[in-house]
């Protein structure tokens, strides 16, 4: 089976890369970010600061903060109707992003991320870079986050 594409947007320490990253057919995309390749193949790619797009991309994992997936994007995400939603708020460098992280009953925020080194779901989301000359903000329906690389998760509250 070939490859299934997924147009995505990755924000790194030097800023957006925005390209189409190439998952094994019927992976989703929050598995095949777990997965343990250490770069992410990435063709038609728009680097920061650069005017033309490059053919292609190796791009480190531990690299990617977090990634906004595309609307062509098999998500791969779990759903259970024993979760329970917390607001979270997620430090990075760069930038925070604000929104709810589904859980199952009775795990707590620290719990689920005190351990992990992988990328999870934040959903209805705002997302703040402090980007120069002015920070920017933006709302999206759901980024995946890289627990390896915040350096703090506030809970703001839980249903």
């Amino acid at each position: 089976m070939s490859p299934s594409q997924s147009t995505v947007r990755l924000f790194t320490p030097t800023g957006w890369v925005i390209g189409t990253l190439h998952v094994p057919a019927g992976t989703g995309l929050l598995p095949f970010l777990n997965g343990d390749e250490a770069f992410f193949r990435m063709t038609n790619v728009s680097l920061p600061e650069q005017p033309r797009t490059i053919p292609f991309l190796a791009l480190q994992r531990k690299a990617v903060l977090v990634v906004v997936p595309g609307e062509d994007a098999l998500l791969g995400i779990q759903e259970s109707r024993d979760q329970v939603r917390h607001e979270v708020a997620c430090l990075f460098d760069g930038g925070l992003v604000m929104g709810t992280l589904p859980l199952p009953k009775g795990v707590r925020v620290s719990d689920e991320l005190m351990q992990s080194e992988q990328f999870f779901a934040i959903e209805d989301c705002t997302l703040g870079i402090d980007a120069s000359p002015e920070p920017i903000m933006e709302a999206e329906e759901l980024v995946f986050v890289h627990a390896a690389e915040v350096f703090g998760v506030a809970e703001l509250e839980s249903e």
